[in-house]
């Protein structure tokens, strides 16, 4: 089960860019003299987690969002057996929600499909 923190996060999220990640920096130009200069760094954080293909109930969404209100806070991102600290990634959309269903009446039972973007950070 997907967990955010003790928040549990619907079942059929799937990690939709996991095996995306590069986990180096890489640069490469030219010397004045025409040799080429390589440099290469491991990176340890800044994995972007993409979460997608579930739906979620408006009540459940909004206590996601209470949780996106404080984009600073670290907080513990489980996934089946692996767990990341993660903040959410405004800059990819943070947390997108689009309703199912359009409807003029909001329920806390409104459906919406989810996608969630979080970017690995250092354990505090």
């Amino acid at each position: 089960m997907a967990m955010l923190n003790t928040l549990p996060l619907p079942d059929n999220l799937v990690w939709d860019n996991e095996q995306d990640f590069k986990p180096w920096a890489f640069s490469k130009q030219r010397a004045v003299n025409g040799a080429l200069n390589v440099q290469a760094v491991a990176l340890h954080y800044g994995r972007p987690i993409k979460l997608t293909g579930s739906w979620i109930s408006r009540s459940e969404l909004e206590q996601l969002q209470a949780l996106e209100s404080e984009p600073l806070v670290p907080r513990a991102l489980t996934l089946a057996s692996q767990t990341f600290t993660v903040l959410f990634d405004l800059e990819a959309g943070g947390i997108e929600a689009r309703p199912l269903f359009k409807c003029t009446v909001a329920t806390p039972d409104d459906l919406f499909d989810l996608t969630l973007n979080f970017i690995t950070v250092e354990p505090v």
